[in-house]
């Protein structure tokens, strides 16, 4: 089978912690996407459009900015990137005002609080990616084969706890929280900790 290129990213939005939340919800949630840019006002992101703009597939744009809104950039999209999709991701997404400046010309709203399989729901049917994975889908039967405390630990790992912090919650050693790890991964066939984290939420472990 032809491996899926996958889709070029372009993030606007003037939250750092915000774009870093972002990045780790695309490698949590497998979604076939890389970010290919990161532009912070409508300054930026005109410039970056002007000189990349045939190599954006998707624009995840905040609708407020420093310099001015959503809107500047929409119509600058239009011009020099025609056939990206564009998303407007904002805590406004669903504010009448944002959708009456934006009806028609974006394709599609997503709040910024999404949970990373709904975002990964809504990126794949923009596209039409079909995510069926028979090797995932035999991962996630797996956790009819772990213990409750395998599942519990997973469940910490995937909430960004260290092994010592796991430890002191549930009353356990760090070596015993260790040993509990080697064995989950040996049972999910995984390697590491972001492994985990990305089973957890295929397995809907968290939400």
């Amino acid at each position: 089978m032809k491996e899926r290129k996958p889709i070029r990213i372009l993030v606007v939005e003037d939250h750092p912690l915000y774009r870093m939340g972002l990045r780790l919800t695309l490698n949590y949630s497998g979604l076939s996407g890389v970010i290919v840019g990161e532009t912070e006002n409508v300054k930026s992101a005109k410039a970056f459009l002007e000189q990349h703009g045939d190599e954006v597939d998707l624009i995840l744009l905040d609708y407020y900015l420093p310099d001015g809104d959503g809107v500047d950039v929409i119509h600058h999209a239009h011009t020099y990137s025609p056939k990206a999709k564009i998303v407007l991701l904002s805590g406004e997404s669903r504010n009448p005002e944002v959708i009456r400046h934006t009806q028609g010309l974006v394709d599609g709203y997503w709040d910024k609080d999404e949970d990373p399989e709904a975002m990964k729901t809504k990126f794949n049917a923009l596209f039409g990616i079909n995510d069926f994975d028979e090797d995932k889908e035999y991962r996630i039967s797996a956790k009819a084969d772990l213990s409750a405390r395998e599942i519990e630990i997973i469940q910490l790992c995937a909430k960004g706890m260290s092994a010592q912090q796991i430890a002191d919650r549930l009353g356990l050693s760090r070596r015993t929280v260790e040993v509990h790890k080697s064995h989950i991964f040996e049972k999910l066939d995984l390697n590491t900790t972001t492994d985990l984290v990305k089973y957890a939420y295929d397995a809907r472990l968290v939400n």
